[in-house]
């Protein structure tokens, strides 16, 4: 049986390749999903004769041959030997074979990876079900990533926090998650779990009623890991730790992760713990689009001095490091003074800005290095 909510997921697929109108059938001849969706619901008689025949294709040429139907091709859906369905290609019969064949195989292709899905994940636990959708899935479905929560106990109306934990010692990641629910502070409502090869994840509840929640969360979370932290000292074990954003909604898990995997990818720091919210300004420009840096920013390229933009991305990148101080930025780049500010009021008078005075300006300054960096 072909079900409606696949037959959708397919189409959904199809028409990201193919422009062509696709219409997929039940073993009724009911049009249970379509490019055009004023045909769903429809009966489709050629769909109805494949189902019931022993014919495997019927090319219509004229939309009166057969009730419901539309010029084009119309192909059996065979999986496993079994008759679960037709697809049809509406167009010139002779102009669209090709892509009807092409239509037909990836649907039955799909189907069987949907399928084998489907039953691996049948096989997983709740909870092995729960951490792949927060962890691998874009966007899960909402019912079934609340129904597996409420079934784990897990309540959503909790704030958490994730902590990803980066082991260089793979073979202690059991200890590892064994010590963190052993914790004095650990509650039933943390969620942790192994992932992949050296990974922990932890999202830990975090008390909203705590006026200074957001001040002291690090010191919150310090507490919390002190009893593993501990343990890891004694055993010389060796962990970083990517803490990612507050989030009170299942749906939001997924990104909170992402959150802490970009942390792991993109920072450098000798401390063991990175925290998300201590590098918000880079994470912003980071996903800003190159090609909207490149409408602002074109002509700026084309027309400064190669060693005026060369100046711009060394120089204004060092002050933003050092909050726009000049004795420090100077100091940073190993670069006399006097220098420094030479080049540095060169590129304020050609651009006219004042970052020391003007928050725009600043912005102009920083978008502009991150610009003239990426190119």
């Amino acid at each position: 049986m072909l079900e409606e909510t696949l037959a959708k997921k397919l189409i959904e697929r199809v028409s990201e390749y193919t422009s062509y109108n696709v219409n997929i059938m039940n073993e009724d001849g009911i049009i249970i999903a379509s490019v055009d969706p004023k045909r769903v619901g429809t009966f489709h008689e050629a769909a109805y004769v494949i189902t019931h025949n022993d014919r495997d294709v019927i090319m219509v040429e004229d939309s009166e041959e057969y009730e419901g139907t539309a010029p084009g091709i119309n192909m059996v859906i065979q999986i496993d030997g079994k008759r679960i369905g037709v697809v049809g290609v509406s167009g010139k019969p002779e102009e669209i074979r090709p892509v009807a064949n092409i239509t037909k195989m990836a649907i039955e292709v799909l189907i069987k990876y949907e399928r084998q899905k489907l039953q691996s994940i049948r096989r997983q636990t709740k909870k092995e079900r729960f951490i792949e959708m927060i962890t691998s899935e874009d966007h899960a479905d909402p019912k079934g990533l609340r129904r597996l929560a409420e079934e784990l106990q897990y309540r959503e109306d909790i704030i958490r926090i994730p902590i990803l934990c980066c082991l260089e010692q793979p073979q202690y990641q059991k200890d590892f998650l064994e010590s963190v629910k052993k914790g004095r502070l650990h509650k039933s409502e943390d969620i942790s779990f192994a992932l992949d090869e050296k990974y922990i994840l932890i999202f830990k509840t975090m008390d909203s009623t705590e006026k200074r929640m957001f001040a002291e969360y690090k010191y919150i979370l310090a507490e919390y890991l002190q009893g593993t932290l501990q343990w890891m000292q004694r055993e010389g074990i060796v962990c970083r730790f990517y803490i990612g954003t507050f989030q009170n909604s299942f749906l939001k898990y997924h990104y909170a992760y992402r959150h802490c995997r970009w942390l792991e990818k993109n920072t450098k720091s000798r401390h063991n713990s990175v925290y998300f919210y201590d590098h918000i300004c880079d994470f912003v420009q980071s996903i800003v689009p190159e090609d909207e840096l490149d409408h602002i920013f074109n002509v700026y390229r084309k027309i400064l001095p190669e060693d005026m933009q060369n100046s711009c991305k060394e120089l204004i990148n060092t002050l933003v490091d050092t909050n726009f101080n000049t004795a420090k930025a100077s100091e940073a780049l190993y670069m006399h003074k006097n220098t420094f500010l030479y080049q540095y009021n060169k590129i304020r008078d050609v651009l006219n800005v004042n970052p020391q005075s003007s928050y725009e300006d600043k912005w102009f300054l920083i978008f502009l290095q991150l610009f003239l960096r990426k190119k």
